[in-house]
């Protein structure tokens, strides 16, 4: 893919574009006064850029060099088994007026590199998350792992407050049924070069 991208006072004339597979995974742990729920993201796109290098990869490199990441959740795809529940999600989630979640990469800091190629690298990653039209600065630790040659792995979580997102925790049963502010968002991303 021949493109342009200047970042870092630096020009890339070649360049990257890494997408999340099917397999991939994205879903919200949350609990109310009564019970724990969980809510599977079934509609979500990622793009993932770096610079092409005639070095062999490596995830060092990869995140040293990381150009652009952004994730797009769709509100409305959120599954989480009931379909009030979905409902009362979206509600609070305000996805009529704001259909998408979106977390922008900022940067990040490799924390240790393993001695076996199977482990993971641990990265801690500084980014912009948007919920309900509210932008705040996140950091969270994860875990990534070079699959193979075309092939990486990130695994990981984070946990928010919904009211620092100006978010009304759910409630049903006209108030018996309260959910907890805090919701833990959790991923597991297999991403590969997409096909030009």
């Amino acid at each position: 893919m021949m493109t342009t991208l200047i970042c870092a006072r630096q020009v890339y004339s070649f360049q990257s574009t890494f997408v999340p597979l099917n397999e991939s995974r994205l879903w919200l742990e949350g609990s109310s006064n009564v019970n724990e729920f969980e809510c599977h993201a079934e509609d979500y796109a990622g793009e993932a850029t770096v610079p092409e290098t005639e070095e062999a990869p490596s995830l060092k490199t990869f995140s040293s060099k990381l150009l652009l990441l952004k994730i797009d959740i769709q509100v409305d795809s959120f599954e989480c088994g009931k379909q009030r529940m979905n409902e009362d999600l979206r509600e609070a989630l305000k996805s009529d007026q704001f259909p998408e979640i979106t977390f922008l990469y900022e940067d990040s800091i490799l924390l240790s590199t393993p001695t076996d190629m199977n482990d993971g690298f641990q990265l801690r990653v500084r980014g912009l998350l948007t919920v309900a039209g509210t932008t705040k600065e996140i950091q969270f630790n994860t875990e990534a792992y070079y699959i193979n040659q075309r092939r990486v792995r990130a695994t990981g979580q984070t946990t928010i407050n919904m009211t620092d997102y100006e978010v009304k925790p759910p409630t049903a049963f006209m108030g018996l049924i309260k959910a907890n502010e805090e919701l833990t968002v959790n991923f597991d991303l297999i991403a590969e070069p997409k096909n030009d």
